[in-house]
Formats: C-alpha cells, structure tokens, sequence
C-alpha cells in the first residue's frame, strides 16, 4: 500500500477525491475477485486507487458503500456502451420510457448554448402540475410531443439555422434506432417494448424535429433577457410588472412577509396559465405559517366588520382520500423503476437508481451528493 496527496479517482466508488490515494496491486488477492467491478479510470500502472472511505471498507472485508457491489457505481466507463453516447437531448427523450423532466434550452450564435446558468433564484415560483403516467412500451412513443418537453428561446438577431441547432436538437434515424436495440439487448427495463419502426420509417435520415424548430422563441434583445439578477424597490412603488402591483394593493403584506413577486401557476406547456390572487396568497400563508383565505360568498357580509383588504384567518382547505378493503394506490413516482427508465444513458442496464435494492441503503440525498462527484460528469448533467 502507497499513499500520496493528490486529485484522484477511486475505482470502486467512481468519485473524485483528494487527499491520501491507497493503493492496491494488481497481484493482491481482493483486486483478483473484484476486477470486473472496479473502474478502470482509477488504474495506473499494476495498481487501483481507492479513497479513504472505499479502502476502509475493504480491508475491513465490508462493501463499500458506493461500490458496483452495493449497486450504486454500476455503470463502468471501460464498459459504457458506444450505441448510447454523443446522443442530443432529444435522440436522450426519444428513448426514455419516461419524461419526468422538461428542457429549457437558451441557444445563441455560433453553436453553443447561453453561458447565462441561474442559481437560488428568488422571488419567482413556478408551480408545474405533472402526471408521470405508466412507463412507456412502445418507443418512439406515438403519443410523444417533443414541443412539450423543449422549450428553446433563440437570442440573435437573424433566425437560427439548422447548423445553429443541430448540436442541440437534431434527430439522427440510425442513433435512434441503434440505441433502442442497445437497451432491448442489454437494459432489463427494455426487454418487453417494441420498436416503433412504422414512426422511424418516415423519419429523413438527419432531421430537426418540426414541432420544435416552429415552437422556438425568438429573441431579438438578448441583454433584456440575459440578466443575471436585479432588484426593485417595493417601498416606491417599482414593481416588476403590473401582476405585482396587483398583488400589492389586493394584500398589503405584514412588513416581516416575504414578497411573492411576478408568481406564475402554469403547466410545462404554458397553457393552464392562472395568475390567481388567492392561489398566491394561500401559498404565501404557507411559507409564512399565516394563513389567510377568503371566502368569497361571505365576504360581502363581514365586510362590514373588517378592515378594507384585510382577510379573515381561515384553514387552508383540504382533501382528504380513504382507502377500503385491501387495493394500495401506488402512482408512478413510487415504481422503482421510474428513475432508472427515464434516463437510459445514464443507467444503461437498467440497475443503480437510488431506489434499487442494495445490501446497504443510501438516500436520494446521499445518492445525488455521490452522483455529482462521479469523475464521468455524465450525472451532473442538466437531466438530474
């Protein structure tokens, strides 16, 4: 055993790490039995790497927690399949069996995306209403609409080209088809959906999805839109937009409130849009802990012993559900292999979504801190 100080990748937990490297031979009898389920990026020479943590466990003869043998750290780079990458984000959503995620993408000139990356937004919410729906069994699906799941805003001063979106949105027939034979092959979750060659068959060789390409937003003043981060001045009066002042004169807010501005209840596509006054007010009583609703039909009524805008204590209201005899609801949130069918590309046998059964737990927490400390990257990307 060696050790040294540097940045390095531990072969059985895939991540990156710094500090002591402890280091295996390849003669030793640990690295004989478990070769298949080290990675080889944390291979020099004729020894493995391991972290501190990975290399505890083994000499203490236990799993390493986020080990290929406790069903996290499954997917080996040596043995990432060629049929599933440099896939587009949409060639990515024609192959999952599920979306539970929408695309926004923000394009510009010169091939590339806008460098803009938002974080800890605040005074913004949006609320998306999703149903997730049964896992799909016909791929492509049918059903599919691709200008649902992409948003794409272009900020230049001509119309983008079909170069200028290629790198983003094209469809290539060959890709398609070759991946879904991949994972038929190879991916459990695969093994009982059928090809939808009737859609493939129509499909040009190379194309930009039409229901895309016609639904991009244009944006001719990009520094309107590229800004990082403003502020207003509620006190005077500079709102953001009138649904602000709206909301100002409708709730006079506590002056230890949080101020709710430009708030939005829409759906993904946009087409459910409410900027509802009460919705806004209940959510703001819940983040407060004070909540006000209002009852429109006895409003006029007790008008008259309340203060002009101001609003009686009521309980948010409630629905309640009851199950008889023995049926259990179970929505497709809870089918363990909702996560692991919505990104292929990411977990290419099926197996390694933080809902799997391994010999020791690990939380969805814990998962996504180890996920986004993979040396690969391919799970800090924008679809997690």
């Amino acid at each position: 055993m060696l050790a040294a100080s540097q940045r390095s990748i531990c072969c059985s937990c895939g991540k990156f790490f710094t500090g002591y490297v402890y280091q295996i031979d390849d003669h030793d009898h640990f690295i004989q039995t478990h070769q298949t389920s080290l990675d080889r990026c944390g291979h020099h020479e004729d020894s493995w790497d391991f972290c501190s943590q990975c290399y505890t466990a083994i000499r203490r003869s236990s799993i390493p927690k986020f080990s290929a043998e406790n069903f996290v750290n499954v997917s080996m780079c040596q043995h990432y399949p060629s049929a599933l990458e440099d896939l587009t984000p949409v060639e990515e959503c024609l192959i999952a069996k599920c979306h539970p995620v929408g695309t926004i993408l923000k394009l510009r000139p010169g091939d590339h995306a806008s460098p803009t990356n938002y974080n800890a937004l605040r005074g913004h919410m949006i609320v998306i209403p999703q149903d997730p729906g049964p896992l799909l069994q016909i791929l492509p699906s049918p059903e599919l609409r691709l200008d649902n799941l992409f948003k794409v805003f272009w900020l230049g001063k001509h119309p983008p080209t079909n170069q200028d979106l290629k790198p983003f949105l094209r469809v290539r027939k060959d890709k398609v088809l070759t991946a879904l034979h991949y994972l038929v092959q190879h991916n459990h979750l695969y093994h009982d959906i059928t090809i939808n060659h009737t859609m493939t068959d129509a499909w040009p060789s190379d194309f930009i999805p039409p229901e895309i390409a016609d639904s991009i937003i244009h944006l001719e003043d990009p520094d309107h839109h590229e800004r990082e981060g403003y502020t207003v001045s509620l006190q005077t009066g500079n709102y953001e937009n009138d649904f602000q002042a709206a909301q100002d004169e409708a709730f006079l807010p506590n002056d230890n409130d949080p101020f709710v501005t430009g708030s939005v209840y829409t759906d993904v596509n946009g087409e459910r849009t409410d900027s509802n006054l009460r919705l806004i007010d209940a959510l703001l009583g819940v983040v407060t802990g004070n909540t006000r609703w209002v009852d429109e039909t006895d409003q006029a009524a007790d008008s008259s012993d309340e203060p002009e805008h101001e609003h009686r204590q009521r309980d948010l209201p409630t629905i309640s559900y009851a199950i008889h005899s023995q049926a259990t609801l179970m929505s497709s949130w809870e089918d363990p292999h909702y996560f692991t069918g919505a990104f292929p590309t990411l977990f290419p046998n099926g197996l390694g979504g933080h809902q799997d059964q391994r010999p020791i737990p690990v939380s969805l927490n814990t998962f996504a801190q180890w996920a986004l400390s993979h040396h690969s990257r391919r799970l800090e990307s924008p679809k997690l």
